[in-house]
């Protein structure tokens, strides 16, 4: 007879050796499946109907779901870096700081560049040649060049009311009303409370930091020179800065204001696009239809892109062709972890674990948080675990207690990007050991408190201030 602790510990134990496999670089599209098979097999069910169905069906309406907007984004970001826009931007934050700054030009230009609507892949890919060359120059120890990218470019910016980010974005596709099938929310959901707790999140976590380095530094260490670090320094064939800069204030001033102009637009002038014939009709209906959706605001980021950057690609169509690449590997790593957590779902144990964080006799947005939290932990993927963990919320939070979207979407969002970067996540291990050559050994620990347990106190505030200022889950 399968007892219920046994179950916890099927699932403990999955999770657990999904963290290992993926600690000591394994692929995650394989490692996801074979811990789903295994914890599936000795849950005492059918392994084969679990991968052909409900992990496949995670899978599969994941990518359903997302993978125009992350194509979209990686493409973004592809042309950025391959154009040198992204490079101008960031040396240009180091230049303006100095090298006595270098951690925080890294934290700077991986949260424009991230706020603009690169991808976090692009970003990491993007920043790193210029923090080595900023901490090579104020001869700081670089293991700490993962924990800047990462405070740079997946906590308060990932996370913040108007950011392009998908994590931003993936609560609008299911706080929607269930007649009109309209969104409940927006990407600026909650922003008065999103600008205070995102600022909290950076001077805090740069704060840190810099004590950290300092320590280390007391220590006896310095910067440590490795065979690869080759830095490209051909500053002319870089874009202009105005060029660089175009494509992200497009991305960001299109997904914030885009759809309010044209909503404006078409309530206001009705009346005289009525009377202007059948042509003007149509020109309003279009206006009256421009989503919140950010599949548009993208396309023009990606469209502005290659105009003004046309002339510093080598082959704008391979540009286009090898982000659409990177968008399929990034989404599908993190459609594997969906899957693995759909069919993790079907299993008794983690039911009994939701129930349990679901209804604990809390406030209904600390019992969210803490619900999209654990999920995230055991996706190992904020996204992922916003997808898994909001069809469960919804109905139990907004339906049921009647708890205001926008807020819900901010906390869920702030939420998500805590205890996902446990050190199995794929940005971490991707960080980790393909662009910064570290170890978890010498390098996670700052990522932790960065990415961990700042986001934690942030998602605690957002909560506190929500109760606080009722008007601002309005907003």
């Amino acid at each position: 007879m399968v007892t219920q602790t046994y179950e916890l510990i099927v699932l403990l134990g999955g999770l657990v050796l999904l963290t290992v496999l993926v600690v000591q670089g394994r692929s995650i599209f394989v490692a996801a499946p074979l811990c789903a098979i295994v914890m599936v097999t000795l849950s005492g069910f059918d392994p084969l109907g679990s991968i052909t169905g409900s992990y496949m069906t995670g899978f599969a309406d994941f990518v359903r779901r997302f993978y125009v907007i992350v194509a979209l984004g990686a493409v973004f970001g592809k042309v950025m870096e391959e154009s040198g826009a992204a490079a101008r931007i960031a040396d240009s934050l180091g230049r303006q700081l100095g090298n006595g700054r270098a951690c925080l030009a890294v934290v700077l230009a991986c949260a424009v560049l991230t706020y603009g609507g690169v991808s976090v892949f692009a970003v990491g890919f993007s920043v790193f040649p210029l923090a080595v060359q900023l901490f090579r120059g104020a001869d700081l120890p670089r293991r700490f060049i993962p924990a800047a990218i990462c405070l740079g470019s997946i906590t308060f910016t990932m996370t913040s009311a108007g950011s392009p980010e998908i994590q931003n974005l993936i609560p609008i596709q299911y706080l929607i009303d269930a007649t009109t099938k309209i969104p409940l929310t927006d990407a600026r959901a909650g922003w008065p409370v999103s600008v205070i707790v995102g600022l909290l999140m950076f001077a805090v976590g740069q704060i840190y930091l810099d004590w950290a380095i300092q320590r280390d530094i007391k220590a006896g260490h310095r910067w440590e020179i490795r065979p690869s670090d080759c830095i490209d320094r051909t500053e002319a064939s870089r874009p202009c800065a105005w060029r660089s800069v175009l494509p992200l204030l497009t991305t960001v001033v299109t997904l914030n204001f885009l759809p309010l102009v044209c909503h404006t637009i078409a309530s206001t002038c009705e009346a005289a696009f009525n009377e202007m014939g059948l042509a003007s009709i149509r020109v309003h209906r279009f206006l009256a239809l421009v989503p919140e959706d950010p599949t548009l605001s993208l396309f023009l980021g990606v469209t502005v892109a290659i105009v003004v950057l046309r002339s510093h690609l080598t082959n704008s169509w391979n540009c286009m062709g090898e982000g659409c690449a990177n968008g399929f590997i990034a989404i599908g790593s993190t459609a594997a972890v969906v899957g693995f957590g759909a069919a993790v779902k079907e299993l008794p144990a983690f039911a009994r674990v939701v129930e349990g964080v679901t209804h604990l006799p809390i406030d209904p947005l600390l019992g969210a948080a803490l619900a999209v939290a654990v999920i995230a932990a055991i996706a190992g993927s904020a996204s992922g675990g916003q997808a898994i963990a909001l069809p469960i919320l919804k109905p139990i939070f907004v339906d049921g207690l009647g708890v205001a979207p926008r807020a819900l979407h901010r906390v869920v969002s702030i939420a998500s990007g805590s205890l996902d970067t446990l050190p199995a996540n794929g940005f971490v291990v991707m960080l980790l050991r393909v662009i910064c050559d570290e170890t978890h050994a010498r390098a996670y620990g700052p990522i932790f408190v960065t990415t961990v347990i700042i986001p934690l106190g942030g998602t605690l505030l957002a909560i506190a201030l929500f109760n606080l200022v009722p008007a601002w889950a309005l907003m």
